[in-house]
């Protein structure tokens, strides 16, 4: 069964952009514009991984993290935080929180693909 895939960012174009890179990769990608809607869909279409940016309006990526980690339907999915360059302390903060790794824009699609199957690899293991 092909993996999927929930992108959670504000940022229309930057959702697009990733969900081009995993579409290429052959996985199926789920779009979220915020971490509330992104735990909407977590918890309806159970996506084997997630990515999630941290600024966003309703609910953060922070707020996201802690909610998915202390649930447990959802504590075990694996969590890629994205992050803006030169954002040290959310990173930090974010790994704290149970992020299983984070991702600095702006990347490259082997980066990311490369991060992605690390935690699928996790996963299976």
């Amino acid at each position: 069964m092909p993996t999927k895939i929930l992108i959670i960012d504000d940022a229309v174009h930057i959702r697009h952009l990733i969900s081009r890179m995993l579409e290429h990769a052959n996985f199926i990608t789920l779009e979220a514009g915020n971490g509330l809607q992104g735990l909407q869909i977590l918890k309806e279409q159970k996506p084997d991984i997630v990515t999630c940016d941290i600024s966003m309006p309703l609910m953060d990526g922070f707020e996201f993290l802690v909610a998915v980690k202390e649930d447990p339907e959802t504590k075990d999915v694996p969590v890629v935080i994205i992050t803006a360059m030169g954002q040290e302390e959310e990173t930090t903060k974010a790994i704290k929180l149970g992020a299983d790794a984070c991702l600095t824009k702006p990347f490259s699609s082997s980066h990311l693909l490369e991060i992605i199957e690390i935690q699928l690899g996790k996963q299976a293991n």
